[in-house]
């Protein structure tokens, strides 16, 4: 079994157990642009989030062998919401709150530029989406860090709410209750900046 990205991750993690190191570089790459640019947002620092990434990973590889088929996803999103909340309780708890907006150390992308439509060439059309995703942005730094944590493991992770609830330890009506109220923030903030109408 080698690496190749039609493989599943249980296929992945299988063949990298037993020494196929192109299995563990594809799941890398596979989860790198939603896992680093959660990690962005949640610790507003590219330096401090490229840590976090690193540890995530080292901690993938040496538990590879006590994983047990299932889901890679959620099992990933466990040990990279661990790994943070490990971090932030050693860092001041202001880190959190002051997340920048739109970046994920490659650029000026977000969670949004996934809904960015890559045909738009004419210039003021990208001025208008930039604005958009701006608002976007500041609407979903300035949510509570509980709903913004569900947001972006929902959206970055990519996470069901079952997987969410199981991660958090939380009732899964909680967590679509902050939910809700998150999308409900969300349009009310986009709403009043005239993004939503």
């Amino acid at each position: 079994m080698s690496g190749k990205a039609h493989n599943t991750d249980d296929e992945l993690m299988a063949a990298f157990i037993v020494g196929d190191a192109a299995a563990m570089e594809t799941l890398y790459l596979r989860y790198r642009q939603g896992v680093y640019s959660w990690l962005m947002r949640m610790t507003g620092d590219a330096a401090e989030a490229e840590d976090i990434y690193q540890d995530v990973w080292l901690k993938v590889i040496r538990s590879a062998s006590n994983y047990r088929s299932g889901n890679f996803r959620a099992w990933l999103w466990q040990i990279v919401r661990n790994k943070t909340t490990d971090r932030m309780r050693k860092k001041s708890p202001s880190l959190v709150l002051d997340a920048p907006v739109c970046a994920d150390g490659e650029g000026e992308h977000t969670v949004v530029d996934q809904l960015r439509d890559d045909a738009a060439a004419d210039a003021l059309m990208q001025i208008e989406e930039r604005e958009r995703k701006s608002a976007v942005c500041d609407a979903i730094d300035a949510l509570p860090a509980a709903q913004r944590e569900i947001v972006l493991l929902r959206i970055n992770g990519e996470l069901s709410f079952k997987e969410i609830a199981d991660m958090l330890a939380a009732p899964i009506g909680t967590v679509l209750a902050r939910m809700h109220n998150a999308v409900k923030s969300l349009k009310a903030a986009l709403a009043e900046k005239g993004v939503l109408k």
